[in-house]
């Protein structure tokens, strides 16, 4: 074998993170212009442009999501398993709101009715925020950990509920991964429009950027005082097959945030986060593209921090 199995996890590790960081950029700005559709557009005209700014790139941008869900099959496939069985109402829900992108891009200019015209507005807006706020919630449920068990043979059962996942930390990173979809789907449209259009996508990436900021640091407060978390309790196999049954945890306060207090440089990650957004506020006027780049490098703080508080 070339590489040995903990060289090939660090590798898959890393490659599901770039996976979705690239998901949540590329598409991510997608989303974010759906939610913000209705707000920073007036008439019928300057929504037709907002809509024009996606509509080359939307479908393409999928294939991250795509990706990514093979990476997780590909490498974990127990976590696979308890994600897309136990989460499958909610991935049916974010399925069937990503079904309402192509009909109401496809199909809104079918009928010159402003009633039909206004109905797939909402429904891209419906794409565009259910999708984000479920996969903060499911990123919340991750660091909580959900309920299942295995049988004899290794099979998972999730015993929980989706109205479980609903709870007050899941919604909490659902608000946060909403703002900061808000936040690059604003600095996306500042650059790509101009007049009223980009004026009021100015206004919507300084109000995304600042509820971000204090729902993110929120959060992290949450992680560090108040939520239990998960630490190996001793030495496992790095270089052995996958069992989860050969690994012995315990759940402590704060054990997230282990990895931060033994390895200092990881803290690049929340801090990437945080000045992503306040220069993506203080820039987003002055130069459009610094601020879809800096909203961008957010996201990516985002997603470290949680691969880097997860990181075994």
């Amino acid at each position: 074998m070339l590489l040995d199995y903990e060289t090939l996890r660090v590798i898959w590790w890393l490659l599901l993170g770039v996976l979705l960081v690239g998901f949540a950029i590329m598409d991510g700005f997608d989303l974010g212009v759906g939610i913000l559709l209705p707000f920073v557009s007036k008439s019928d005209q300057e929504r037709r442009v907002v809509i024009n700014t996606v509509g080359p790139v939307w479908e393409g941008n999928q294939v991250w999501f795509v990706l990514g869900g093979g990476a997780v099959f590909a490498a974990w496939p127990f976590v696979y398993a308890v994600s897309f069985s136990g989460f499958y109402f909610a991935m049916f829900i974010v399925l069937l709101a990503l079904i309402l992108r192509p009909v109401a891009f496809k199909y809104r200019s079918k009928i010159d009715d402003p009633r039909w015209k206004q109905t797939c507005d909402w429904a891209l807006f419906i794409s565009g925020f259910v999708p984000s706020l479920i996969f903060g919630v499911a990123i919340g449920n991750v660091l909580q950990g959900v309920p299942f068990h295995f049988d004899e043979n290794l099979r998972s059962f999730y015993t929980g509920n989706f109205f479980g996942l609903l709870n007050p930390f899941a919604l909490l990173c659902g608000l946060v991964s909403v703002s900061m979809l808000m936040l690059q789907g604003s600095t996306y449209l500042a650059v790509k429009t101009e007049a009223n259009v980009q004026r009021l996508s100015i206004y919507a990436a300084r109000i995304s950027s600042v509820i971000f900021i204090i729902l993110f640091a929120i959060a992290g407060l949450w992680v560090m005082h108040k939520l239990s978390g998960y630490l190996i309790a001793k030495p496992m196999l790095h270089n052995g097959f996958s069992n989860p049954l050969h690994k012995t945890v315990i759940r402590e306060i704060g054990a997230w945030i282990h990895n931060y207090s033994q390895y200092a440089w990881t803290i690049t990650a929340p801090v990437t986060g945080f000045l992503g957004a306040l220069v993506a506020l203080l820039f987003v006027k002055r130069c459009s593209k610094v601020a879809f780049v800096a909203s961008s490098l957010s996201i990516v703080g985002v997603i470290a921090t949680v691969g880097a508080s997860m990181f075994p």
